[in-house]
């Protein structure tokens, strides 16, 4: 399987001890971020509108779930930002 050999390039370390999950967040650079934060707010939104249709409360689930996904998007790119930071910060002492 294509998945297997995915895993196990995924699972091993090359030399220098970074895994390929580092490089390729390392390889999008804030891509990855980016997307983070609007898909949190898209799936809060399509949660939101979904609730507000199933209990018939307009806006309510839409405001409340919006804004928990933009909560939640913030949190994991303010964390992604704080690893590139300590990233960069290693880069300079010259490790």
């Amino acid at each position: 399987m294509i998945f297997d050999g995915v895993r196990l390039a995924v699972m091993n370390e090359d030399e220098t001890g970074s895994s390929l999950v580092r490089k390729r967040g390392s390889m999008t650079g804030g891509w990855s971020s980016g997307v983070d934060l609007i898909s949190s707010v898209v799936a809060g939104l399509l949660i939101g509108l979904g609730l507000d249709w199933l209990f018939g409360t307009e806006p309510l689930f839409v405001v409340i779930v919006s804004l928990v996904g933009f909560a939640s998007g913030s949190v994991k790119l303010w964390k992604h930002s704080a690893i590139l930071e300590e990233q960069a910060e290693e880069r300079r002492r010259g490790k």
